[in-house]
């Protein structure tokens, strides 16, 4: 049995797939995606179908599924020809939703039954914002996207879902001693220009070069990128070995 973390696939199904290929997965083993599944690609519905129905899987809230709850709660009960209609509150989610590429995943949930729109919505709803494991002795903790306002103090149960995935954390600030904090959200091309004051000349993108997973102060950042024309990554927690796509 080995444990795995996934992040950010953005409805790149078929990538996913040869990542999970990749990591040679078997039915004993555990992977744990940290959100953003959905939104971008064009399949991320056949990836949160697929966790569904397999308790290999485990999926965490991101703030794509997040930000699509009311969306798509609000298509499952009305015909987008109503659009004109919708309350102000409603409109406003669903632009920003929108604009966030929530275009494909509207489309694909329209072509599903009223049935397994109902299995997504349900589904959507129940996903939790962090997990905490312990694997060979090691902790970690796992999140969307980081720890806003965080205190040493504070138990990540008191922590709102806001505050687990939408933050960009510092990577230079060790969040905790004895645990390994893993997040998505935040592409690590990014965190590699930003953070260590690279200049973007030196990234080469279509080389993949810095679309990897990264590593600094008990932080595991694993975006690489997928949702934008980078990799998809994936990280064993038994050893910690990197696995791309």
């Amino acid at each position: 049995m080995a444990t795995y973390v996934i992040s950010d696939i953005h409805g790149d199904y078929e990538r996913f797939g040869k990542l999970i290929d990749k990591i040679r997965f078997n039915i004993s083993d555990k992977v744990y995606l940290l959100g953003d599944m959905i939104d971008r690609g064009n399949q991320g519905l056949k990836i949160l179908q697929m966790a569904m129905k397999n308790t290999s899987f485990v999926a965490l809230m991101g703030n794509h599924e997040y930000m699509a709850i009311k969306p798509l709660n609000w298509l499952f009960n009305n015909d987008v020809s109503q659009f004109e209609n919708m309350p102000v509150d409603v409109k406003k989610d669903f632009v920003e939703w929108l604009n966030i590429g929530g275009q494909s995943t509207m489309k694909e949930f329209q072509a599903l039954t009223h049935d397994e729109q109902a299995e997504i919505l349900h589904y959507l709803k129940e996903l939790l914002p962090y997990e905490e494991l312990t694997v060979l002795g090691k902790q970690f903790v796992l999140v969307h996207a980081g720890i806003d306002n965080f205190s040493k103090e504070k138990e990540l149960s008191e922590y709102s879902i806001e505050e687990l995935i939408f933050d960009k954390p510092s990577y230079y600030l060790k969040y905790f001693d004895n645990k390994y904090l893993i997040t998505g959200h935040t592409p690590t091309r990014y965190i590699r220009e930003e953070e260590l004051n690279l200049p973007r000349g030196l990234v080469d993108r279509r080389g993949h070069k810095y679309d990897k997973i990264f590593k600094a102060n008990n932080h595991i950042a694993i975006d690489c990128g997928c949702g934008y024309g980078g990799l998809l990554g994936a990280i064993c927690l038994e050893n910690l070995k990197e696995f791309y796509a």
